[in-house]
């Protein structure tokens, strides 16, 4: 029988897989779209953000208190990926997001936020890469 903390996490592993995996798949696809439906998506993905960045720390500070081998450093280059990632679609779509309900310019501001998702569709690649590699060191 597990013990309450393995079962915290495998929850937490469940719960980071699924969270990074609706913030990636949602950013590639605004990435390839000019981002329509993204007053849609952009509380939702920035809610996954949250979940993923959360049950991250928690994963870490549960799973890897004891050194910082390639294992480590490798997990930390796609969790810093994924918190950049954050930052530009926070920025980039977020801002615009609130601009284009303002009044602004929606052509120039749905290139803007094309680009923040292609950028953090991108970076949360690399995330998800790092985190297949870190598996086999």
């Amino acid at each position: 029988m597990p013990n309450l903390m393995q079962i915290l996490i495998i929850v937490a592993i469940a719960l980071h897989a699924l969270a990074a995996l609706f913030w990636a798949g949602s950013s590639m696809s605004l990435a390839r779209t000019g981002a329509v439906g993204a007053e849609m998506l952009f509380p939702r993905q920035m809610g996954a953000a949250l979940v993923a960045v959360l049950t991250g720390g928690f994963l870490w500070s549960a799973l890897h208190t004891g050194g910082f081998g390639p294992y480590e450093m490798i997990l930390a280059f796609g969790a810093l990926c994924a918190v950049i990632a954050a930052g530009i679609q926070g920025a980039g779509v977020g801002g615009s997001i609130r601009k284009v309900k303002a009044g602004g310019d929606e052509s120039a501001l749905r290139k803007r936020m094309t680009g923040a998702y292609r950028a953090s569709a991108g970076l949360l690649a690399l995330s998800l890469i790092a985190m297949v590699i870190a598996r086999f060191v």
